[in-house]
Order: structure tokens, then sequence, then C-alpha cells
């Protein structure tokens, strides 16, 4: 399987390399998400995940931190299904 890599910007303007796992839009309240990993040393076997809220700005788009705790509850719904689906 191949992976796409993304670059975007860290809290303090630094460029963070990751490589994207899959995005997914939840319609329901009209917002995508991002699945990605950062090339860290993984901890017992395990790689970290991290969950970011897609936005498009023009012909641009970024990452940022989910609004809402209804976003929170709604990605992570989805990423259950999502996961649940993909394991059976």
């Amino acid at each position: 399987m191949r992976f796409q890599s993304i670059t975007f910007a860290g809290p303090c303007g630094e460029v963070i390399y990751a490589v994207l796992l899959f995005g997914f839009a939840v319609p329901l309240i009209s917002k995508n998400f991002l699945v990605y990993t950062l090339n860290e040393e993984p901890c017992a076997g395990r790689i970290r995940l991290y969950l970011a809220a897609l936005y498009k700005e023009g012909d641009t788009y970024s990452l940022g931190a989910l609004e809402t705790d209804r976003d929170h509850v709604f990605a992570l719904q989805a990423l259950k299904q999502i996961v649940k689906n993909e394991s059976s």
C-alpha cells in the first residue's frame, strides 16, 4: 500500500512532515477529517494517529483542531465505524 505524504505548519511555524492514512467526511455536520501519523518512534509496537479537521480556504486546504464537542463525537463515531468495517 502506498501512502501520500503531506506537510503542514506546526504551532511555531515549523514544517511538519506526515503520512496521510485516510480522510473521511461526516455529511451530517458538513465536516471533513484527515487521519495521519508522524515519523515518531513507536512505543511498544504502536504508532500514534492524529485526527484533524480539514478546511478549504479558496484553492487551498488547511488542517485544524476539531472545533466543538459535537465535532469530536461525530468524528470519533465515524472513525470507529470505519475501523469496524475495515477489520471485519
